[in-house]
């Protein structure tokens, strides 16, 4: 008996309004269409570099590697399917079923659904207690997949919690609402991660990079790392989401292929699409040492993104900014620089080949290095003496001094 193809469609929505729709064709691959009322709005902007704004649909799965960026990845994506008896293979139906609030300005809802106007926005206050329980249950059930009400993704492969904060409360967003920070737990069997994160971005944010603001919120002592959403803004008292979009999306790249992205192809993309491109390429350069000087090998594509809107397509602020080298992982960069995966073994010659690889000058490339060698270890010491004012002591900050120490020294005595 020969199955009957039925097309099933998603209506992509950018905060009330209707940017476009998503469907699979009879051979289940990813299709989706702009709405031609959006594309002759004035407010209208593309969803991504790799979908730019056209009446024609994109067809083929030309629009699989944007849409399927917004879901978890690895384990979370494992237990995901499993709480919700969705397969892995489905993401159609996952993205069904949680994208009610996703990163960026995107949200996904059935046929005839339609987001919540602001005025209606619904959040559910949680109690310390029930907030712990939420907390202990995402490894079995990430974003509350099964509750009610809530449709939450974020990608990444690391247990965290879409959240909005008010009055000091953490709030849970119901049936699509906005959030306004992520929550993100310890990861198990590291120790410190939390209070990695944090001083890492505190000590980036004296640095001068740009960087959300970030702090520690406990519950029952255990720490918990909550970042303001840099892809939200609040008008006139409502949460009003971003167009956003990770380096994957923009370059069209599976999430599975997130490390396979280099450096050149980086900054390729921010010279053809940033408005500021040599502000932006610039940032992104002082991203690159600022990552190797602490040890953070997990630098990938999809922890780069940039924010679409009326000021232009601009580098989003840096996230995901944590020393790796204090764990057991492997120190080989996630991209390479100049044919180099160690930063700690980098010599000049890799940064010319690096200069030339990415036509940035190597004149440009020596500066910013030496800049942030000479600078770091002191502001590290600043950093960690601020954490320790608000949090308290915690030994990894001791080890990320040390890595730093260590990295910065080899810098400068390389460029002397």
């Amino acid at each position: 008996m020969r199955s009957t193809w039925v097309k099933s469609k998603l209506n992509v929505f950018v905060n009330q309004l209707k940017a476009g729709e998503l469907w699979l064709d009879h051979q289940r691959r990813f299709c989706f269409q702009y709405d031609k009322n959006w594309i002759n709005s004035e407010d209208s902007y593309r969803l991504s570099v790799s979908l730019p704004l056209r009446e024609t649909a994109y067809l083929n799965d030309d629009s699989y590697s944007y849409f399927t960026n917004l879901l978890p990845e690895g384990k979370i994506l494992d237990a995901l399917s499993r709480k919700l008896q969705i397969p892995v293979s489905n993401q159609f139906e996952l993205l069904r079923a949680i994208g009610g609030d996703c990163a960026g300005a995107v949200s996904l809802f059935e046929d005839g659904a339609l987001p919540q106007k602001p005025e209606m926005y619904s959040y559910d206050t949680l109690t310390n207690d029930h907030l712990l329980k939420i907390i202990k249950g995402l490894p079995e059930n990430p974003f509350m997949a099964d509750e009610a009400g809530i449709r939450l993704s974020l990608a990444g492969a690391q247990e965290k919690l879409p959240v909005s904060l008010k009055n000091n409360k953490i709030r849970i967003s119901m049936n699509g609402a906005p959030s306004s920070h992520i929550l993100k737990t310890p990861i198990k069997d590291l120790h410190g991660t939390v209070e990695n994160e944090t001083f890492c971005m505190m000590l980036a944010k004296r640095m001068g990079l740009t960087v959300p603001d970030v702090k520690i919120f406990k519950i029952n002592e255990i720490p918990l790392y909550l970042i303001d959403r840099y892809d939200r803004k609040i008008e006139n008292g409502q949460i009003i989401r971003l167009i956003q979009e990770d380096f994957c999306q923009a370059l069209n790249v599976n999430a599975q292929l997130k490390y396979s992205p280099t450096l050149g192809m980086c900054f390729s993309l921010i010279r053809n699409e940033s408005t500021f491109q040599i502000k932006d390429a610039k940032r992104f350069l002082q991203l690159i040492i600022f990552n190797g000087l602490i040890g953070n090998s997990d630098a990938h594509a999809k922890n780069i993104s940039f924010i679409h809107g009326e000021n232009g397509t601009i580098l989003a602020p840096f996230y995901d900014l944590l020393s790796t080298y204090v764990y057991p992982y492997a120190k080989k960069m996630a991209m390479k620089i100049g044919g180099g995966r160690h930063f700690q073994f980098l010599e000049p010659k890799h940064f010319e080949r690096f200069s030339k690889d990415t036509s940035i000058k190597y004149k440009i490339v020596k500066e910013i290095i030496v800049e942030m060698a000479d600078k770091i270890a002191r502001e590290a010491k600043n950093s960690t003496e601020e954490f320790f004012d608000l949090y308290g002591e915690s030994p990894v900050l001791y080890e990320i001094n040390e890595v730093i120490k260590n990295s910065s020294k080899e810098k400068l005595k390389a460029f002397s």
